[in-house]
């Protein structure tokens, strides 16, 4: 599906620019009104007898006085045809201040409207963007939230907006969301694609994907994109055009009901682990310069986080070549150096002692 002509290719600064344009012009029409009804009223006025407008100050001061509406008295015109412009000035001044009330109320209700459809964009920093709204979406921002990230959603319809926010409704975050063609730049511009950490694109919509994709990669070529491919016979098209990984739900789908044939509880417990919402879950670690685990032995390691009530090590991901090497039930004698990724079984609460006692970072 595409977006919509019109919103769906306004960019934040393009939305706060229109609004500042909506409230610039009655302000620009009460300065040139204000200005050019004392210019007149002292050319009128300053040269007569009795005049208590005899100089520019006194104009602007009347004049402000009488748009103001407070008409203090202490100085007014008193020729005929002053009195018959200060006449004029007052109605004017009536209908003028509906007219600029009006403006800046339509301007500040356009703004919350178009803040509430995400066009005013954001300011998020090492965000995740999810790009579509689909069966993998519905599933994957929630977990997002739930652990803990910010999340930048781009929704193909205005209408889906509500739906991805009643999905984490009963969960404490922070998400943005907007809607818009994702295969132009404006609209992730909206998401703060620069900011970003990773980008998950999963439309139900495989051209669409592959566009969105080969766009990021030509403007950001080092930027973590994931992709959602219903058609498996296209991963390889994904994995040329740049992309970080290619996720295939039939396959994984396919196996995990395989698995639950003959093995159900395994079944089970890969149903639990994979959520972060509740129970249990897997999370990995990056182990950093100076880190408490860098030179540790995996035995060590697994002893430590036993002694202190963490999670159970389960593998880890070694750098190769600029790819990773996944290792399950690594050897206890290795040896965890700078860059190494530990994968750890365990609840949110021992998840939290790599951090707290070891001082790692989840992710990569």
């Amino acid at each position: 599906m595409r977006a919509k002509p019109g919103r769906g290719l306004m960019t934040g600064l393009d939305a706060r620019s229109l609004i500042s344009q909506r409230i610039a012009r009655p302000i620009t029409l009460f300065l040139t009104l204000y200005i050019g009804v004392a210019i007149t009223i002292w050319i009128i006025e300053s040269g007569l007898e009795g005049s208590k407008i005899t100089n520019i100050q006194d104009a602007l001061w009347w004049s402000l006085v009488t748009l103001s509406t407070v008409g203090y008295g202490d100085t007014h015109p008193v020729s005929g045809w002053g009195r018959l412009l200060a006449s004029g000035y007052i109605l004017a001044t009536v209908v003028f201040i509906a007219v600029v009330l009006t403006n800046i109320q339509d301007a500040m209700r356009e703004y919350s409207i178009l803040r509430e459809q995400g066009m005013t964009g954001n300011s998020m920093e090492d965000h995740v963007i999810v790009c579509g709204w689909s069966n993998i979406s519905r599933v994957c921002i929630p977990e997002l939230i739930a652990s803990g990230r910010a999340v930048s959603v781009v929704c193909e319809e205005e209408d889906m907006i509500q739906k991805v926010r009643q999905s984490v409704e009963h969960l404490d975050g922070n998400l943005f969301v907007t809607h818009g063609d994702m295969t132009t730049g404006n609209v992730l511009n909206r998401a703060n694609l620069s900011n970003a950490q990773t980008v998950i694109i999963a439309s139900e919509d495989d051209t669409i994907n592959l566009i969105t994709s080969l766009n990021i990669h030509n403007e950001h070529p080092d930027m973590r994109v994931i992709v959602y491919v219903r058609q498996p016979e296209l991963r390889r098209t994904f994995d040329a055009s740049g992309v970080t990984y290619v996720a295939s739900p039939f396959e994984l789908g396919g196996r995990l009901v395989a698995s639950a044939a003959f093995e159900p509880e395994v079944a089970l417990l890969l149903d639990d682990v994979s959520s972060s919402i509740s129970g249990h879950d897997i999370q990995q670690f990056t182990v950093g310069d100076g880190s408490v685990a860098e030179g540790m032995t995996i035995e060590d390691l697994r002893v430590e986080l036993l002694a202190k009530g963490g999670p159970l090590l389960i593998a880890i991901g070694v750098p190769n070549n600029g790819s990773w090497d996944i290792v399950p039930n690594p050897s206890l004698q290795h040896k965890v150096s700078s860059g190494t990724i530990l994968m750890v079984l365990g609840h949110h609460d021992e998840c939290q002692v790599l951090t707290e006692t070891l001082g790692l970072v989840q992710g990569r």
